[in-house]
Formats: structure tokens, sequence, C-alpha cells
């Protein structure tokens, strides 16, 4: 009988020892990106602009880098208006043959028509070098519309594991939170994102990437989470900033440029849910892949019936307030805390729109 259990402990402890050794390694891999984010981090202010941070690319000196931001900047946006202005967030000029009107040219591919209220239309010059990913195998992944990546949703989602195929599984040995929840529900939250991808957010996206704003708190990218949710993520999940400095995202305007890699959306993702169920723990409330999709944007208004019971409501806009004028006691849920704010919430139903299109596709 003792003869039996000596093979069975030698096993146990070969276990241990592949477990503590596979620790180790995990260890010494993240007090080496700490020790990158640290050091890189020393050289804020290195570069005059994000363009700088953009044009960057191995081997090439900083004098070089400045010559390629300089070219991008030249050649980025502009906007042409009917009167022959052509307006850049950092000079105008009145130039007629310069001026595109998008009445009597044909877009090209990669160009966006923008048409304010009470404007007349303009154009928007999309580079691919300012989002390469707007560009993929020759095909453009947007059209000319108000919704530019309508049809292009599960092309641009399949971006996010283009260097990593297992990304979305793997972000959960980042996160413990993440433990009950399912991959599929962060993909649905991207892809919702995806659908509802505006004309301006892309603008936003290339005004950004291009270093002509560097707004923290305008979203960006598949995730739409801002530049500030981004640092405030990295201080509250060091493994976070850990893996952005693996990646060579370090110093000054990281943040933003993180927002715009796809290949990042996991693990922002990841991070942002972890958060949100941090959150939800720390209110008693319960967490399953519904409270999470809840929590992504609440949106269930609820208000007394004039007796014991409760209504609730999904309210946009002026809504909100013509309510609350009928009702005093009207309230924003911000947590899901039972079904029936699950089952009148127009987000969950998006979410699981979308989880019903990634289980058939």
């Amino acid at each position: 009988m003792s003869n039996e259990s000596q093979p069975q402990s030698s096993n146990q402890d070969d276990a241990l020892a592949e477990e503590r050794a596979n620790m180790a390694y995990m260890k010494q891999q993240l007090e080496g990106a700490k020790r990158q984010l640290k050091e890189a981090t020393k050289s804020h202010g290195k570069f005059d602009s994000m363009s700088e941070l953009l044009a960057l690319q191995d081997g090439m000196s900083l004098e070089e880098a400045r010559a390629r931001a300089l070219e991008l900047e030249q050649r980025s946006f502009g906007i042409a208006f009917e009167d022959g202005r052509v307006e850049t967030t950092r000079k105008r000029v009145s130039d007629q043959s310069d001026a595109v009107s998008p009445e009597t040219s044909a877009p090209a591919a990669g160009t966006v028509h923008s048409s304010p209220a009470g404007e007349a239309p303009a154009s928007l010059d999309l580079h691919p070098e300012a989002l390469p990913w707007l560009i993929s195998n020759g095909l453009c992944l947007f059209r000319d519309a108000e919704m530019p990546f309508e049809g292009f949703e599960d092309a641009l989602l399949s971006l996010t594991t283009r260097v990593d195929q297992f990304a979305w599984l793997r972000v959960f040995s980042f996160f413990p939170q993440l433990n009950g929840l399912s991959a599929e529900l962060m993909r649905a939250f991207v892809r919702a994102n995806l659908c509802a991808y505006t004309r301006n957010k892309l603008i936003d996206d290339y005004l950004v990437s291009t270093g002509q704003h560097l707004r923290d708190d305008a979203p960006l990218g598949f995730s739409q989470l801002t530049a500030a949710k981004v640092l405030q993520l990295e201080s509250q999940f060091p493994q976070l900033a850990a893996f952005f400095a693996g990646a060579g995202y370090v110093g000054a305007a990281h943040e933003s440029l993180v927002l715009l890699d796809p290949t990042c959306v996991p693990i922002l993702v990841a991070a942002y849910v972890a958060a949100l169920v941090d959150d939800l723990n720390e209110q008693g409330i319960e967490v399953n892949d519904w409270t999470v999709a809840y929590a992504f944007h609440p949106d269930v208004y609820a208000h007394s019936d004039g007796g014991e019971g409760t209504v609730y409501a999904v309210l946009e806009g002026i809504e909100v307030s013509l309510s609350k004028v009928k009702h005093w006691d009207q309230h924003l849920e911000f947590y899901a805390e039972n079904d029936a704010i699950i089952s009148n919430s127009q987000q969950v139903k998006r979410i699981v729109a979308q989880l019903v299109h990634l289980a058939n596709a």
C-alpha cells in the first residue's frame, strides 16, 4: 500500500514544483515589465507631439521621427467647404484649387464626408498611416455614411485577435474578477460599440491619432473608453500598465495610443469589466453576465407607482426631465439589483442581440 502512494506523492511534488516555476517566471516577467515602464516614463515629454510617437519606428532616430510627423501633419486633416475655405485645426487657407467640393468630386477610398447641421458638406481624408486598421488586405473597412462601420463589424472585431487568436481567453489569467463571466460577453460589448460607431467617433479617433487634439475625455477606439479611464485602470491594475509596457506603449500619450490599437482591446475591456465587478461586489450586487452587461451602460429609471410598487422605464434625452416633473422620486438605477431592471434595460437587450449574432456567426 505504501508502494502505491509513493508515485502519487512524487507526481504531486512534480506538479507543485512546476507550478512554483511558472509563478516565478510570471513574477520575473511582470517585474521586468514594471522596470521597463518605470524607465520609459522617465522620458515623459521627450516627444513634441503624439504624431512623433506614432511616427517613431524601430531604427528611426528622433530627428527622422519628427520629420515623419511633420509630413503626416501636412498631409492629414482638411475640411473643404463650398466657398473655397480649407480648414484644419492648425490653420485656415483660401485656395479654390486646393478645396475639393464633395458635390463635384467622386469620393476616394478612405474618404469620409461629414455634413454638420446648418453647414455645407465637408470632406475628411483618413490616411491609413494614422489608423492602419481602416485598411485590411487592401480593403477599406469603413464606408461613406453616418454609420461608417455598418457591415464591417465582424471584420473589425476580428482585428482584436490578429496577433493572438486566444487573446479574449488569455485575459482571464490577468484578472481573477472575470471568473464566472464569459469572453463572449466582452466581445459582444465591443461589437455593440462598433454597431453604434458614428462618423464623429471615427473623426475623433483620427484627430487623436494624428496628434491634433489630446482630449482625455473623448471615448476612443473599439472599446469606447477614454484616455482618462485608461490611466485610472492602470492605477487600479498594475498588470495592465505592465502589459502595455511590454507591448511598447509607454510614456506620453500612450493611454490614447492603446485605445486606437485593436490588439489592445481584449485586455482593455477585460480591465474595464474587472473594475465593474469590483464595484458590483462592493455594492453587494450579484455578479453575472447580465448584471455586468447592464453596468456597461445603466439606462433604466425608476419611480414609485404611488403605492408600494415601482415603475421601471428606459428614458432618453428630454424624456428624463419631463418624467422627473411628474415623479419627484425618479432616479437612475446604476445597478441591476433585480430582474425587473434587467428585463426593462435596452442596454441588456443590445448585448443579448450581439451574443446571439456571435453564437450564430
